[in-house]
């Protein structure tokens, strides 16, 4: 696989992760490759409920991001795993609702370049 292919796959499990945890898809992406690092950068609609909860009790909300984003991060390791045939050691996971902004951080056991040539080309193939 290629860099830039592996990039775009990247981008649809964010997209598709997102659409299953927040029923919806996202404004527009970003993602760079830092050695064994991916940086995801995502413009993101708040979701309307928890906008509607936050301006009676910031607290709720506040969990509720907090269980939303945790699902994401378990559901997005698991679809890489998956889908390409790579394992993210850990995901991290932050969103802004004011800005409505979400970073993304996916480390790996080795530099993204060197698992290129092991990863699954298509789902379900190698």
């Amino acid at each position: 696989m290629q860099m830039g292919e592996f990039k775009q796959e990247v981008l649809r499990i964010n997209n598709k992760v997102n659409m299953e945890v927040f029923h919806q898809g996202l404004l527009s992406q970003r993602v760079d490759v830092l050695r064994d690092k991916v940086l995801i950068t995502a413009k993101n609609r708040r979701v309307s409920v928890l906008s509607l909860v936050d301006e009676t009790d910031k607290g709720t909300t506040e969990i509720m991001d907090r269980a939303l984003i945790a699902q994401f991060k378990r559901l997005f390791i698991l679809e890489m795993k998956e889908e390409l045939g790579v394992k993210v050691l850990a995901h991290l996971k932050d969103y802004d609702p004011g800005l409505e902004i979400s970073v993304s951080l996916s480390i790996f056991e080795k530099p993204v370049e060197e698992l290129l040539p092991e990863l699954k080309r298509e789902t379900g193939n190698k």
